[in-house]
């Protein structure tokens, strides 16, 4: 199991990416490896994450959530794709 630690520069840019949806679930799983897992089954969601907290913290803001609405509605993104990122900003201690 890694050691807790903070993010470094490279993995604190994947959760800004993520957070801009730049990139998917699957390719912020893959950069931070053994770091992040998550599964999100049908019934439950589970995140596990063995960074601290990052500090500062990764703000989301209103732009982030129009954004992602917006890519919703444009289709480019599914229902599923913008719940499981909602989950993931709200349950990863990275974003503020």
């Amino acid at each position: 199991m890694p050691v807790r630690r903070q993010p470094t520069n490279q993995e604190r840019e994947a959760l800004v990416q993520f957070a801009r949806l730049e990139i998917s679930l699957d390719d912020l799983c893959c950069r931070l490896r053994e770091m992040l897992t998550i599964d999100f089954g049908s019934k439950e969601r589970r995140l596990n994450s063995q960074f601290l907290a990052a500090e500062p913290g990764i703000q989301i803001e209103k732009q982030h959530v129009q954004h992602a609405l917006d890519q919703r509605t444009k289709g480019v993104i599914t229902a599923r794709q913008l719940s499981d990122w909602v989950a993931t900003l709200i349950m990863n201690d990275a974003y503020d």
